[in-house]
């Protein structure tokens, strides 16, 4: 991806947050509280650079194991980072100060600001279905070849990334365990793909060429698609658990001592 419109994009949403904060002090002091929150979108837009730009970017150009590390770093890096920071909270002021009542009210941002079962299968199957229409070997080599398409790719990817994340991230403590539960969902194209790719015996992707060491490569990829992705997803999944039952023991009353006789 052309790195300057990476930057200049980054450097635009951070600039967008800056001034939403000079604009509402008020709002400011509530995310003071949060401090993780902005450290976590900042983060996350740190994530997009890195992936779309520099060494990652152009290693990407001619080896699929770093295009494919890409895609994990948009899927599971950058997006759960920018999902935990950019709350709803944050996006309204982000926008420009006469769209910031009608976001407020939208329905539409009402009804995703948390998450419900539509919604959570609604992003498992834009998860699924990205992920598998990206991997098919006409668009995959189309991205390699055209910088546009690349762009979308990416866009797609991310997007997907956010979608998911949001669902799984935006539940309420009781829903959390449902989130581990989506995130196995989520998981399992990625390492059918991963898997096969791991274990193919001719090239899927002649973009990258033909050779033997073409298919060591697209091995490589697979293995950074299934083992790596997977790994953080199992991460969080505990991570997950873990919140939820601690959030069980807190809804659960104590129990009165045993008095011994």
């Amino acid at each position: 991806m052309p790195e300057l419109s990476v930057l200049t994009l980054v450097l635009l949403v951070a600039a967008a947050d800056l001034v939403g904060r000079a604009r509402h002090p008020r709002r400011l002091a509530a995310v003071a509280r949060r401090p993780a929150s902005t450290w976590s979108f900042y983060l996350g837009l740190l994530a997009v650079l890195l992936a779309l730009e520099g060494p990652l970017d152009h290693a990407a150009e001619t080896s699929q194991s770093w295009h494919m590390a890409q895609h994990v770093v948009l899927l599971a890096v950058a997006a759960p980072f920018l999902v935990l920071g950019a709350t709803v909270r944050r996006m309204a002021w982000m926008a420009p100060e006469e769209w910031e009542s009608r976001l407020r009210r939208n329905r539409v941002l009402r009804t995703v600001s948390g998450a419900t079962p539509a919604l959570v299968a609604i992003a498992i199957i834009v998860h699924s279905a990205v992920l598998a229409a990206w991997h098919l070997p006409g668009p995959y080599q189309a991205a390699v070849r055209n910088p546009l398409v690349h762009v979308l790719e990416h866009l797609a990817f991310l997007g997907a990334g956010v979608l998911l994340w949001w669902a799984i991230l935006h539940a309420s403590r009781a829903q959390l365990g449902t989130g581990v539960l989506t995130l196995f969902i989520a998981a399992l194209p990625g390492t059918a793909l991963g898997l096969l790719m791991t274990v193919a015996r001719t090239v899927w992707y002649p973009v990258y060429g033909t050779g033997p060491s073409a298919l060591g490569d697209q091995q490589l990829a697979g293995v950074v698609m299934w083992a790596v992705g997977n790994t953080i997803y199992l991460i969080a999944a505990v991570a997950l658990f873990a919140a939820w039952l601690s959030s069980l023991e807190r809804a659960t009353p104590a129990r009165p001592a045993s008095v011994r006789s």
